[in-house]
């Protein structure tokens, strides 16, 4: 018998230190958290840059932005939205900017962020206003700054 509680307490302990030890790969995350599973959201790109430099030159005369890290490569995102019709409106607006943009979806599960996105996609389906939508669009992504991404 104690051979076996010998076995267990050694597993659980080295179980911890594993566990600790991939948790805290994602203190320094600097992407977008986004996963496979909860809803599909439409992103709004704006550009990949090769260097954060790069990125922070080409993105001065933008209101708002986040980006993710992947590959070595910092993806810009300028919208996010539940719906379609909001993310192809997003681009056109961008596109009157002058700015060329494409959308990209992923999934996300914070519920925090989801439902205050409904609240937002309602506002910005029934307007076309580019004051009212240039608002929702920045008030949006600081919501997901500090919901998703700081965890506040």
């Amino acid at each position: 018998m104690k051979k076996y509680l010998l076995t267990f307490v050694v597993a659980l302990i080295i179980g911890f230190f594993l566990s600790n030890f991939f948790l805290k790969q994602y203190d320094n995350f600097e992407g977008i958290k986004v996963s496979n599973k909860g809803e599909t959201l439409y992103f709004i790109q704006y550009g990949v840059f090769s260097t954060l430099e790069s990125l922070e030159e080409n993105t001065l005369a933008l209101q708002n932005y986040v980006y993710s890290k992947q590959d070595n490569l910092y993806y810009v995102y300028v919208g996010i939205t539940k719906l379609e019709d909001n993310a192809k409106k997003i681009v056109d607006y961008y596109k009157k900017l002058g700015y060329e943009t494409i959308i990209k979806e992923f999934g996300i599960s914070n519920k925090n962020f989801l439902e205050l996105l409904v609240n937002y996609d309602e506002v910005l389906k029934n307007t076309n206003d580019e004051t009212a939508i240039s608002s929702i669009i920045n008030q949006v992504l600081v919501k997901y700054e500090e919901v998703v991404i700081s965890g506040s």
